[in-house]
């Protein structure tokens, strides 16, 4: 078989692969697409057999049979290719065969993409079937082009009927038209159809800029229904409600910020410094005397928290014995020990997961404890006694003491580590005896709280009462006023508190000298006696505080803190 020039200028240009061998199976030509397809050159295979490009088996049964072999696809390395196999006859007999071959990639792709685009179709049109209580599409001349069988079913329609006509003849009183004419969404609108008010929303659609048509989507079919279920949101939500302050009750938490009466500057300040630090995860010591509200302020923090829905788990590690105290912090396993309880115990520090551990009275924790208190702050697990694996915990750390830690570390009964461990941030609550001016505050407003509790109907403190509470240091400080109005108020009921009704201890402190009921307290008497004085020279300053402060002796500064000691009008 002979290839003329032309002939090879004319395969050449075919934007087909095109491979031509002779009777033998040895390869002539394979014009310029075919070399590109195959990814060979014409020298490295011309004048070879076909067999060293692709088995040569159905070339050469062509050539035996004299029949073609058509459309047939076959691999060839990454590429499908569409082959069509003839046989080339000169005079009547067979002297070769041709292979015409296209890459069928590309068109494999296509039609992927078309079956993909087919199922996104159908997948789409399930979902508008399952979308709200209907769904409607128009054009930009307000023909239907789309509905789904919801919507067909409440106007009472089909698909049939409603597509193709105008979106005012299908659905009475629809703003559709408008919507695209002014290009604004109209969103949760009453629209009444038939006998049923339902809500809708309606939208235009756009193509570059243009609007090309609108949707439109009932939210509600019957706004009967929606009432009954706002209704049963709003129960679902007071029930919700209850059941978070149950939680909070049973977790231990019982106070928050409000409970917290402040009415001097610095009980003020702390709060807002307690507020600041409560949405971090850091560690926090409360320090104060007894009595000050340390607790109050745990459970305030908490409740402030992100970890509020949280438990909060109280320890107290004054009144746990030493040899319990592993046990109450870590828990067991079962048979730990003898009389360990079956299946075990958690631990206050495994309880506390999630939330926050108040560890009251820090300063009295034994020194081995505080040992193993550290390695669940720095490791963030905790290991029951009898256990062989650790148990992660997430907890916030809440540290309260009365004691001087720092005193308590110089003695070696405290550890340094843990002391910076938990004081990352301090809260100081001042005691009462330096809340002078607000002592008064403070009482009038327990008296009110006891008041409400205990169904009485106490006014106030009766002078004499007064000067006791302003001369007394209370060392119990809030708890202890608190304690000391209980009792007088349940015993007088209604009216003001008087001597009689207060506790011994502070009615002994009274005697009478010269027909005076005074004190043997020499702080409240000399209190008593600047208080006279001071207010003595008020009223011959006739209300001037420099001149008052000058007829005394003292500067105006001090005058002033001395009125605000005493709770005396410093205006």
């Amino acid at each position: 078989m002979m290839l003329t020039p032309q002939i090879v200028h004319f395969l050449d240009t075919l934007q087909m692969g095109v491979m031509m061998i002779d009777r033998e199976g040895i390869i002539l030509h394979v014009n310029q697409v075919g070399c590109q397809l195959l990814g060979l050159r014409l020298a490295e295979v011309k004048q070879h057999h076909v067999s060293r490009i692709t088995p040569g088996a159905e070339m050469m049964q062509v050539i035996r049979e004299g029949k073609a072999s058509l459309r047939v696809e076959i691999r060839f390395g990454d590429k499908t290719l569409l082959v069509d196999r003839i046989p080339y006859m000169e005079d009547g007999e067979i002297i070769g065969a041709i292979s015409v071959f296209q890459d069928m990639t590309a068109y494999e792709a296509a039609a992927q993409k078309i079956s993909s685009q087919e199922r996104e179709l159908h997948q789409f049109r399930e979902l508008v079937e399952q979308l709200y209580d209907g769904i409607v599409m128009c054009d930009r001349n307000g023909i239907v082009t789309m509905i789904n069988q919801a919507y067909c079913d409440f106007l009472e329609t089909t698909m049939e009927e409603a597509i193709g006509k105008p979106i005012t003849e299908v659905i009475e009183n629809t703003r559709m038209p408008q919507v695209m004419e002014t290009g604004k969404a109209e969103l949760g609108h009453l629209m009444r159809v038939g006998n049923r008010d339902i809500i809708v929303s309606r939208m235009p659609m756009r193509e570059d800029d243009k609007i090309i048509g609108a949707m439109g989507k009932v939210i509600y079919n019957d706004l009967r229904e929606l009432r009954s279920m706002v209704e049963r949101y709003n129960i679902m939500e007071r029930k919700l409600d209850f059941y978070r302050q149950e939680l909070k009750r049973v977790a231990g938490t019982r106070y928050s910020f409000d409970s917290i009466f402040a009415d001097h500057p610095l009980l003020k300040e702390t709060i807002q410094l307690a507020k600041k630090v409560a949405s971090s995860r850091s560690s926090i010591l409360i320090l104060g005397e007894s009595g000050t509200g340390k607790e109050l302020f745990a459970q305030a923090i908490h409740g402030e928290s992100p970890r509020a829905e949280g438990p909060f788990v109280r320890v107290n590690c004054a009144a746990i014995p030493k040899d319990l105290m592993e046990a109450e912090l870590f828990g067991y396993e079962d048979g730990a020990f003898t009389g360990a309880r079956k299946g075990g115990k958690p631990g206050k520090v495994e309880l506390a997961h999630g939330g926050t551990l108040f560890l009251d009275e820090i300063g009295d924790m034994p020194l081995d404890m505080q040992v193993k208190l550290l390695r669940v702050l720095q490791e963030k697990e905790v290991e029951r006694i009898g256990a062989t694996r650790p148990i992660q915990v997430d907890i916030r750390v809440i540290a309260a003491t009365h004691r001087p830690l720092e005193k308590l570390m110089e003695e070696g009964k405290f550890r340094e580590d843990l002391y910076y461990r938990l004081n990352v941030f301090t809260i100081n609550i001042p005691p009462l005896r330096v809340q002078t001016g607000s002592i008064m505050a403070m009482a009038q407003h327990l008296i009110q709280k006891l008041n409400r509790e205990l169904f009485t109907s106490v006014t106030g403190l009766s002078p004499r009462v007064e000067d006791v509470f302003l001369s007394h240091s209370w060392p119990g400080n809030v708890r202890e006023m608190h304690n000391v109005l209980e009792r007088a108020i349940q015993l007088a009921d209604y009216g003001s508190l008087e001597l009689v009704h207060l506790p011994t201890y502070l009615q002994e402190r009274k005697v009478v000298v010269n027909g005076e009921s005074v004190t043997l307290d020499l702080e409240a008497e000399l209190a008593k006696t600047e208080k006279k004085v001071l207010t003595m020279a008020l009223q011959k300053a006739e209300g001037n505080k420099v001149k008052a402060a000058s007829l005394l002796g003292i500067h105006r500064a001090s005058l002033y803190r001395k009125l605000e000691k005493y709770g005396m009008d410093v205006t």
